[in-house]
């Protein structure tokens, strides 16, 4: 719902800022001529039609998954995490391939306590991943506050 949400914002916002840069056909009306009063600024909608392509081009779409939204943005980001992450997301898919596999033979508590196991070690990797990420943002400010 909330990826939704986002997408129809970004969306208005596009189809806002393209009205705001399409030429007016209108004649000028008689407070422009003697104000020189203009209602379009041309340079300005320039400008941000311009943003809006170039930001548009950069933006990488988002997934239904949050933790893997963050892989993305540590990916993007080029951390020094994001392989030995990767190594152990894919250790804990793994496991999960191991109880697909097992489950219908496996003994009730040692199939909850595995399944229990695999969701803690994935909901701890993810909550690295999504603080690693911070990190970077962090990182970026500092570099920023330098400016």
């Amino acid at each position: 719902m909330m990826l939704r949400t986002s997408t129809l914002l970004l969306l208005g916002s596009v189809f806002l800022l393209s009205a705001c840069s399409a030429p007016s056909k209108k004649a000028p009306s008689a407070a422009s001529a003697t104000t020189g009063y203009q209602s379009t600024n041309t340079p300005t909608d320039k400008y941000i039609a311009k943003r809006v392509t170039t930001l548009a081009g950069f933006t990488l779409a988002s997934s239904n998954n949050v933790c893997v939204d963050h892989f993305n943005f540590l990916k993007e980001a080029q951390s020094n995490n994001y392989p030995k992450y990767t190594k152990d997301y894919g250790d804990i898919g793994k496991g999960y391939r191991f109880l697909n596999i097992n489950k219908n033979i496996m003994d009730k508590d040692a199939k909850d306590v595995y399944t229990m196991m695999l969701e803690m070690k994935l909901d701890t990797l993810c909550t690295k991943v999504q603080y690693s990420g911070y990190a970077v943002v962090k990182d970026k400010i500092k570099e920023l506050s330098s400016i």
